[in-house]
C-alpha cells in the first residue's frame, strides 16, 4: 500500500467502509486493493439494467474468499433505477424481482445491510392524494418482497434529495431501519439533527461524503466544521456501519485523513 494512507481497519467501534469503484476498475479489483484499508466495503450496483452490475456467482465466491482472508464485511447498495412506488403494477412486480434477484445474488456475503433507494416520489404539485398512492404502492412492494423470504431486518430506507417526511410513513408502518446521508444533508443545506436525532436510534448505515462546488461525494475535507462537530459527537456511540461514499483514490485517502481524527 502507498504511503500516507492511515492505518484504520479495526480502530473504531463502527465498522469504517467505502465503495466497490475507488479504482476504475471492476468490483474484485476495488475489493482487493481496499481490504487492508476498511472493514467493510459497499457494494455499489446502482443500475440493474446494466447486465455486468449483478455480480457472477464466481465473483460472489471470490468475494466471499477476500472477506474471510481479510476480515471484511460487505453491506449492498440495491439498485436506484427501480420503481416499487409506480402507478403501473408490472412495473412495481419487475422491480421486485429485480431486486429479489440482486439481494439473493449477494446473498452468500452475509452482507450487513441492503440500502434502498425509494424512488419516483410524486411533485409537490401532484397533491397529496398522490403521494398517497405512492406510499400504499411501495408498502404493497415491499410486503411482496419480504413475502418471498427478504429479511426486513436486513433492509435500510436511505435519505435522498426529496423530502423524508415522504418516506417516513413508509418506514414507521414496517419498521425499517434507515441509512443516513450525511452528504444528501449537506447539499441541501439541511441540519444533521434534522435526521440523525429523530433516527438515530433506527439508523445501521451511514453514508459520508463532502461537497464541492455544489456537488456531493467528494472527499470529508468538504464537510463543514459544524456539521463534522455534530458527526464527531454522534459517532461516539454509534455501532451500525459507515460508508465513505466517494468514488476515487484521492477524495478516499483525505477522507480517510480526516477520519483519522476521531481516532
Amino acid at each position: 500500500m502507498d504511503n500516507g494512507w492511515p492505518d484504520l481497519k479495526g480502530r473504531f467501534p463502527f465498522r469504517l467502509g467505502t465503495t466497490s469503484y475507488i479504482l476504475p476498475a471492476p468490483i474484485l479489483p476495488n475489493v482487493r486493493f481496499l481490504a487492508p484499508l476498511v472493514d467493510e466495503i459497499e457494494l455499489v450496483l446502482f443500475e440493474s439494467r446494466l447486465a455486468e452490475n449483478l455480480p457472477a456467482e464466481t465473483e460472489i465466491r471470490e468475494l466471499a474468499h477476500l472477506g474471510n482472508a481479510y476480515d471484511l464485511r460487505y453491506n449492498v447498495h440495491l439498485p436506484t433505477d427501480l420503481a416499487l412506488g409506480d402507478p403501473d403494477a408490472a412495473v412495481r412486480r419487475a422491480a421486485g424481482e429485480t431486486l429479489r434477484k440482486f439481494y439473493e445474488r449477494t446473498l452468500p456475503l452475509a452482507p450487513t445491510v441492503y440500502v434502498l433507494h425509494l424512488e419516483g416520489q410524486p411533485a409537490a404539485g401532484e397533491g397529496s392524494a398522490a403521494l398517497d398512492r405512492w406510499r400504499e404502492n411501495c408498502l404493497s412492494s415491499l410486503a411482496a418482497l419480504f413475502d418471498t423470504g427478504v429479511d426486513r431486518e436486513c433492509l435500510a430506507v436511505e435519505n435522498l434529495e426529496a423530502p423524508f417526511t415522504a418516506v417516513a410513513p413508509i418506514v414507521a408502518a414496517l419498521d425499517l431501519n434507515v441509512c443516513l446521508d450525511a452528504g444528501h444533508l449537506l447539499r441541501q443545506s439541511l441540519p444533521m439533527a434534522d435526521l440523525f436525532t429523530p433516527y438515530g436510534k433506527k439508523t445501521v448505515m451511514i453514508h459520508l461524503h463532502g461537497i464541492d462546488g455544489g456537488c456531493d461525494h467528494h472527499s470529508l475535507k468538504g464537510v463543514p466544521e459544524a456539521a463534522w462537530s455534530f458527526l464527531r459527537g454522534f459517532l461516539e456511540t454509534y455501532r451500525g456501519g459507515v460508508s465513505i461514499e466517494v468514488f476515487s483514490r484521492e477524495d478516499l485517502r483525505d477522507s480517510l485523513t480526516r477520519m483519522a481524527e476521531l481516532c
